[in-house]
């Protein structure tokens, strides 16, 4: 049977019924894209709140948010059609922002009675098909309670749990995840090492540098950092409006680099390693201001750590009271069977990064890197998603689908380079015109499938008349009998 268990019965439950995973930004518009198609969803929320990991406090394990957090992307572009935020919402919103944002956004769209609240999913399994049919899926939650969808779509996000470095560890010190930072209070005084140079591990660098004793950011590789701001306007909107069929990357690339340039300078003299490949960019209006005025130094590396003293790879070596590592997360889901989707080499072997070749019936929404924010880009897969089940559009066959994702991972490694943080990266103009190229071969196949309908369907109404006249002429010619 493989991946299949046997098959329960379903028909006490209606057709077309959707299970969406997480009631995070993703998990909303998949929810209000698929109600609004006519499918029957139900969303299950492992915590107690609406927004996931954007609410502050929330119940869910997933408490990653700092007080002084904000987005990385401008309010304009992080919004969801047809639901703007407030007028009165900063520029680039805070978690609190996104935390009301989100809630409105659900009740307004009638998600929220939807969700199953305080249900973590244990289990997703498909269903024995019937021959010819594709399976149903089985949702299990903590509670043992298991219902029966047409689908699901997995919106929990790539982030299940703090990814720690064992080296990290023999520090003597206080040791903690930049998921378990919440504000600078307590590190008053204190000289604090913070590992990574990602978009968490700089926020905290000048969360900390104004208050510590000192503050050293240990950047292991190269770096892009770009501001939120350019001449008052917002680095996203800036990028937006470069995104037109008749701008090639490589001029919008240059135009938003040399802007960038102008603002922040050269990486290199700020301490950083020189890059050698493309990566996604680390956003901070701040950390180069506090790096200049020597609030936080770069470091390149760390040598080795004996108790409390950390050696760099310069040489240099320091005593720190406090680390936090900003090391990533672990890619995982736990609901999930190796059999399904494997996770432990750190990718994710995705079709368009939303379909598991070998699963029919079972989607992801939200897990991908983008230069353009991560909401568009949910809901962009989300109305993909919706129209492939409304169709029953059929995708590429599995072969297919596995050589574009080689192809897709092999590009990765030859402009990112081979770096797990670096696995799910796009192009944005390239990976919206490839879901769309999908979408109008599927639209073509599902015209043609519906021809071909229409002509059988004609040809049995021809067949049925011709065999009735002939029954009517027989019938005539009969002699009448008594």
């Amino acid at each position: 049977m493989g991946i299949y268990e046997t098959k329960l019965p379903n028909n006490e439950h209606p057709a077309r019924r959707a299970a969406v995973i997480g009631a995070g930004p993703a998990g909303l518009v998949t929810a209000k894209t698929l109600m609004e198609s006519g499918f029957d969803v139900t969303l299950y929320e492992k915590g107690s709140f609406v927004g996931g990991t954007w609410t502050y406090g929330n119940d869910n394990g997933r408490q990653f948010l700092y007080k002084n957090l904000h987005i990385n992307t401008s309010k304009r572009l992080t919004a969801f059609s047809g639901f703007p935020f407030p007028p009165e919402t900063q520029a680039i919103p805070d978690h609190r922002d996104m935390a009301r944002y989100l809630a409105a956004y659900a009740d307004h769209f009638g998600i929220t009675r939807r969700i199953c609240f305080r249900s973590p999913v244990r289990e997703v399994t498909p269903l024995q098909p019937a021959e010819h049919d594709r399976p149903k899926w089985k949702v299990v939650t903590g509670d043992n309670t298991a219902d029966i969808f047409d689908f699901v779509v997995v919106c929990s996000g790539a982030f299940d749990r703090p990814k720690h470095s064992p080296e990290l560890r023999k520090f003597s010190g206080e040791y903690l995840h930049a998921a378990e930072y919440r504000e600078p209070e307590r590190y008053v005084g204190k000289r604090v090492c913070v590992v990574g140079a990602a978009n968490s591990a700089v926020d905290i660098a000048s969360d900390l540098c104004t208050t510590a004793q000192s503050v050293s950011l240990v950047a292991r590789s190269a770096v892009k950092i770009v501001p939120h701001f350019i001449a008052g306007k917002s680095l996203n909107d800036i990028g937006r409006s470069l995104q037109r069929w008749w701008i090639p990357d490589v001029v919008r690339r240059f135009i938003v680099r040399s802007l960038v340039y102008v603002v922040h300078g050269s990486e290199t003299k700020l301490g950083f390693k020189p890059l050698e490949h493309r990566v996604h960019p680390t956003i901070s209006s701040t950390i180069v201001q506090d790096i200049l005025f020597n609030r936080v130094r770069v470091r390149q590396g760390i040598e080795s750590i004996e108790e409390n003293k950390i050696t760099f790879v310069d040489g240099t070596t320091q005593e720190f009271d406090v680390v936090i590592a900003a090391t990533g997360y672990v890619t995982a889901f736990p609901f999930l069977s190796r059999d399904i989707l494997d996770t432990d080499k750190e990718r994710l072997d995705l079709y368009l990064r939303v379909v598991p070749p070998e699963s029919p019936g079972l989607y992801f929404v939200g897990i991908v890197n983008l230069d353009t924010p991560v909401n568009y880009a949910s809901e962009r897969q989300a109305r993909w998603i919706a129209e492939i089940e409304s169709t029953g559009a059929s995708l590429p066959s599995v072969a297919e689908m596995r050589r574009q994702i080689a192809a897709k991972h092999s590009w990765i490694a030859r402009h990112y380079g081979t770096a797990a943080r670096h696995s799910m990266q796009e192009e944005s103009k390239i990976y919206y015109r490839e879901l769309d190229a999908v979408m109008r071969k599927t639209r073509k196949r599902v015209a043609r499938r519906s021809r071909q309908f229409e002509i059988n369907a004609e040809q049995q109404r021809e067949e049925k008349n011709e065999s009735s006249h002939r029954n009517i002429a027989a019938a005539a010619n009969e002699p009448v009998t008594h």
